[in-house]
Protein backbone atom coordinates (compact mmCIF):
# COMPACT_ATOMS: atom_id res chain seq x y z
CA UNK A 1 0.00 0.00 0.00
CA UNK A 2 2.59 2.69 -0.96
CA UNK A 3 0.99 6.43 -1.33
CA UNK A 4 2.53 9.49 -2.46
CA UNK A 5 2.54 12.86 -1.07
CA UNK A 6 3.02 15.91 -3.75
CA UNK A 7 3.60 19.27 -2.13
CA UNK A 8 3.45 22.32 -4.17
CA UNK A 9 2.71 25.95 -4.17
CA UNK A 10 -0.73 26.83 -3.89
CA UNK A 11 -1.88 27.38 -8.04
CA UNK A 12 1.03 25.26 -9.44
CA UNK A 13 -1.28 22.78 -11.34
CA UNK A 14 -4.85 22.94 -11.80
CA UNK A 15 -7.19 20.78 -9.93
CA UNK A 16 -7.55 18.85 -14.06
CA UNK A 17 -3.61 18.28 -13.66
CA UNK A 18 -3.20 17.10 -10.19
CA UNK A 19 -6.06 14.88 -11.16
CA UNK A 20 -4.65 13.74 -14.11
CA UNK A 21 -0.65 13.82 -12.42
CA UNK A 22 -1.72 11.43 -9.68
CA UNK A 23 -3.15 9.14 -12.15
CA UNK A 24 -0.05 8.94 -13.68
CA UNK A 25 2.17 9.48 -10.80
CA UNK A 26 0.27 5.86 -9.51
CA UNK A 27 0.66 3.83 -12.73
CA UNK A 28 4.34 4.33 -12.59
CA UNK A 29 4.64 3.71 -9.39
CA UNK A 30 2.96 1.10 -9.62
CA UNK A 31 5.49 -0.26 -13.13
CA UNK A 32 8.63 0.43 -11.35
CA UNK A 33 6.65 -1.56 -8.11
CA UNK A 34 5.81 -4.32 -10.66
CA UNK A 35 2.28 -4.64 -9.94
CA UNK A 36 -0.09 -5.21 -12.40
CA UNK A 37 -2.47 -2.27 -13.04
CA UNK A 38 -5.55 -4.29 -11.45
CA UNK A 39 -8.79 -2.64 -10.25
CA UNK A 40 -7.42 -4.43 -7.03
CA UNK A 41 -4.07 -3.85 -7.06
CA UNK A 42 -5.17 0.30 -7.86
CA UNK A 43 -7.24 0.13 -4.86
CA UNK A 44 -4.31 -0.06 -2.37
CA UNK A 45 -2.76 3.48 -3.82
CA UNK A 46 -2.89 6.06 -2.19
CA UNK A 47 -1.88 10.00 -2.94
CA UNK A 48 -2.17 13.50 -1.32
CA UNK A 49 -1.36 16.50 -2.93
CA UNK A 50 -0.37 19.14 -0.20
CA UNK A 51 -0.94 23.21 -1.32
CA UNK A 52 1.10 25.59 0.83
CA UNK A 53 0.93 29.49 0.36
CA UNK A 54 2.32 31.37 -2.89
CA UNK A 55 4.65 32.93 -0.11
CA UNK A 56 5.75 30.02 1.59
CA UNK A 57 7.73 28.47 -1.51
CA UNK A 58 11.39 29.32 -0.19
CA UNK A 59 14.73 28.22 -2.01
CA UNK A 60 17.75 29.11 -0.06
CA UNK A 61 16.14 31.12 2.59
CA UNK A 62 14.30 33.86 0.48
CA UNK A 63 10.78 33.62 -1.73
CA UNK A 64 13.00 35.20 -5.24
CA UNK A 65 11.51 32.55 -7.73
CA UNK A 66 9.13 32.56 -10.09
CA UNK A 67 8.56 28.77 -10.44
CA UNK A 68 7.18 26.07 -7.94
CA UNK A 69 9.19 23.38 -6.68
CA UNK A 70 7.66 20.43 -6.42
CA UNK A 71 8.02 17.43 -3.15
CA UNK A 72 7.41 14.20 -3.82
CA UNK A 73 7.46 12.08 -0.53
CA UNK A 74 6.54 8.12 -1.55
CA UNK A 75 5.90 5.82 1.25
CA UNK A 76 5.99 2.10 1.09
CA UNK A 77 6.51 -1.36 2.49
CA UNK A 78 10.59 -1.53 2.94
CA UNK A 79 12.39 -3.98 0.27
CA UNK A 80 10.09 -3.84 -2.02
CA UNK A 81 12.32 -1.67 -4.66
CA UNK A 82 15.61 -2.18 -6.10
CA UNK A 83 18.00 0.69 -6.69
CA UNK A 84 16.90 0.71 -10.65
CA UNK A 85 13.23 1.14 -9.32
CA UNK A 86 14.02 3.71 -7.26
CA UNK A 87 16.28 5.72 -9.91
CA UNK A 88 13.00 4.71 -12.20
CA UNK A 89 10.54 6.17 -9.88
CA UNK A 90 12.31 9.52 -9.26
CA UNK A 91 13.06 9.58 -13.28
CA UNK A 92 9.37 9.05 -14.15
CA UNK A 93 7.96 11.42 -11.46
CA UNK A 94 9.83 14.09 -12.60
CA UNK A 95 9.22 13.68 -16.39
CA UNK A 96 5.30 13.50 -15.17
CA UNK A 97 5.79 16.61 -13.45
CA UNK A 98 7.56 18.66 -15.82
CA UNK A 99 4.79 17.47 -18.43
CA UNK A 100 1.92 18.12 -16.42
CA UNK A 101 3.32 22.16 -15.30
CA UNK A 102 4.00 22.31 -19.39
CA UNK A 103 8.07 22.89 -18.92
CA UNK A 104 10.73 21.57 -20.95
CA UNK A 105 13.08 18.74 -19.25
CA UNK A 106 15.77 20.79 -19.05
CA UNK A 107 18.09 20.79 -15.64
CA UNK A 108 16.95 23.98 -14.37
CA UNK A 109 13.51 23.02 -14.59
CA UNK A 110 13.97 19.20 -13.41
CA UNK A 111 15.86 20.52 -10.46
CA UNK A 112 12.63 21.82 -9.35
CA UNK A 113 11.21 18.01 -8.64
CA UNK A 114 12.68 16.74 -5.34
CA UNK A 115 11.70 13.00 -4.44
CA UNK A 116 12.35 11.10 -1.56
CA UNK A 117 11.37 7.31 -1.24
CA UNK A 118 10.64 6.25 2.67
CA UNK A 119 10.63 2.67 3.36
CA UNK A 120 8.36 1.65 6.50
CA UNK A 121 8.91 -1.59 8.39
CA UNK A 122 6.09 -3.59 8.79
CA UNK A 123 6.14 -2.84 12.48
CA UNK A 124 6.12 0.32 12.38
CA UNK A 125 3.12 0.79 9.97
CA UNK A 126 -0.40 0.35 11.24
CA UNK A 127 -3.42 0.22 9.57
CA UNK A 128 -7.07 -0.41 11.10
CA UNK A 129 -5.22 -0.56 14.53
CA UNK A 130 -2.87 -3.69 13.28
CA UNK A 131 -0.11 -4.39 10.28
CA UNK A 132 -2.01 -7.61 9.32
CA UNK A 133 -3.20 -5.14 6.09
CA UNK A 134 0.13 -5.85 4.69
CA UNK A 135 -0.63 -9.46 4.53
CA UNK A 136 -3.62 -8.81 2.41
CA UNK A 137 -1.43 -6.23 0.19
CA UNK A 138 0.94 -9.16 -0.44
CA UNK A 139 -1.09 -11.85 -1.12
CA UNK A 140 -3.15 -9.59 -3.32
CA UNK A 141 -0.29 -9.22 -5.72
CA UNK A 142 1.31 -12.69 -4.90
CA UNK A 143 -1.55 -13.79 -6.98
CA UNK A 144 -0.68 -11.68 -10.06
CA UNK A 145 3.00 -11.62 -9.76
CA UNK A 146 4.15 -14.98 -6.69
CA UNK A 147 7.02 -14.31 -5.25
CA UNK A 148 10.14 -16.54 -6.45
CA UNK A 149 12.72 -18.23 -4.84
CA UNK A 150 15.14 -15.45 -4.53
CA UNK A 151 12.68 -12.82 -3.14
CA UNK A 152 11.97 -11.30 -6.15
CA UNK A 153 8.59 -10.89 -8.39
CA UNK A 154 8.19 -12.86 -11.26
Amino acid sequence: MPWINLTARRGALSIQKRHALFADLTSALMFWEKVPDTPEARSFMKGWYYEVAEDADYNGGKHEHEKPFYFIEVRMPAGRLTTLDRLGIMRDFTKLVMMAEGSDTNPENTRRVWVTIVDIDRDNWGIGGSTDWLRSYTSALDSIHPVLKDGTRS
